[in-house]
């Protein structure tokens, strides 16, 4: 019994191995079973675990934005410094204005949509309208009068509201001539009789070269035509060969003076006097710099501001296409340097 139990134990004991055996014989060949991994195995990091982090792209500093331009106003400002453009018109002449900043402006035969522009652009002016009409004759002198208004109001007539008021002749005036300068007072009544009366525009008298007329013949000869004209136009320049506005001032660019005590001392009853024409008597190319131009022209509409009837001067002139080179004051520093006064 006992050898047989040995025997069976032995036999287990050899199956136990074998089977031991077997079981490692599997494993080594890919069997279904899997070991755990070591605990003590990593996992290898991926690729891009491993590369040096990209600093991050600079961001480009913007530009700073362009200025915006400050758009242009309208001038509001009230002086008694002015000029007259004696051109039709155009963009560059409002440019030449806008820099000139006048308070008064003679315009010659401009265009209606050109004085639009200028009205816009000058609000608060005083603008003079002038048709340039050639020869000036005095014969039949009530009828050409009339004629005069009827061509004036043809141009002024569209323009109500944005001129103020019209010349007739220019330099007309005559003191060496009695006989010329009724006929011209005859003229310049029925001129501003006909322009404000038929056509509603305002005329100014005058306008006579400087010092063509002493204070007392307006008195004696033009009393008709100031009456009745609501504006009184004067020339206003420095005798010849001067180089100053200021050379003999009270008998040349301030003899409007004279003009108006001579008429306050009849009685004469007038509306407020335009200096339609202002400068050297042969322009200042040539004769001063620009510079003392300008100041020469500050100084008489200082001088007038120190008179009430005075509306002011336009200074002769803007031209700009060849005509009256001595006297044109466009493309210089003059224009800038005018447009600074009381600014």
């Amino acid at each position: 019994m006992r050898i047989a139990a040995a025997r069976t134990l032995g036999l287990r004991l050899a199956l136990a191995g074998l089977g031991l055996a077997l079981a490692t014989l599997l494993t080594a060949c890919g069997g279904d079973s899997k070991p755990e991994p070591p605990a003590t195995a990593t996992t290898a990091p991926s690729p891009s675990a491993t590369r040096t982090a990209r600093p991050p792209r600079a961001t480009a500093t913007p530009a700073p934005p362009k200025p915006t331009p400050t758009p242009r106003q309208p001038i509001q400002k009230v002086t008694k410094l002015g000029v007259g453009v004696y051109v039709p018109g155009g963009g560059h002449i409002i440019d030449i204005l806008y820099r000139c900043e006048p308070t008064v402006i003679l315009l010659q035969d401009p265009g209606v949509e050109f004085a639009k522009e200028v009205r816009y652009w000058f609000p608060k002016a005083f603008i003079v309208g002038r048709r340039n009409i050639g020869q000036q004759p005095l014969d039949n002198p009530a009828q050409r009068g009339e004629a005069a208004a009827d061509y004036v109001a043809q141009l002024a007539v569209p323009l109500k509201g944005i001129v103020n008021a019209w010349m007739s002749y220019n330099e007309a005036g005559n003191g060496q001539d009695v006989e010329a300068m009724k006929a011209y007072d005859e003229f310049q009544v029925a001129f501003a009789r006909r322009l404000q009366d038929v056509h509603g525009v305002d005329a100014v008298a005058g306008n006579d070269a400087v010092a063509a007329l002493t204070p007392e013949q307006y008195v004696t000869y033009f009393a008709g035509a100031i009456r009745e004209s609501r504006y009184f136009g004067v020339h206003a320049y420095a005798p010849k060969g001067a180089k100053s506005l200021q050379d003999q001032a009270e008998w040349y660019v301030l003899r409007y003076r004279m003009i108006h005590e001579a008429l306050a001392a009849a009685g004469i009853q007038h509306g407020k006097f335009i200096l339609t024409e202002t400068g050297l008597w042969e322009g200042w190319r040539g004769v001063v710099d620009e510079g003392e131009m300008v100041r020469e022209w500050f100084w008489l509409s200082d001088e007038m501001d120190k008179d009430d009837y005075v509306i002011g001067q336009a200074i002769f002139g803007v031209f700009g296409d060849g005509q009256w080179p001595k006297f044109d004051i466009a493309n210089t520093g003059i224009v800038d340097a005018l447009g600074r006064y009381k600014r």
